[in-house]
């Protein structure tokens, strides 16, 4: 099984906020996965964002 996320390690792993983050999934439409009541990201997941170099300048974010 691959390994999985909580948004707090994501955000961590980013260097961003869990805001951000929630953000990043909706707007990317990243998947997530919920485990029992938590929301995961997949690590494959992750590392998309990371290859493709996203940056809070990248994606636009409503104000």
């Amino acid at each position: 099984m691959e390994q999985m996320y909580s948004l707090k390690t994501a955000a961590t792993l980013l260097d961003v906020s869990v805001k951000t983050v929630r953000r990043l999934i909706h707007q990317c439409n990243i998947p997530t996965y919920t485990v029992g009541s938590r929301i995961r990201i997949k690590k494959s997941d992750l590392d998309n964002i990371i290859i493709k170099n996203l940056s809070i300048m990248d994606i636009q974010l409503p104000v």
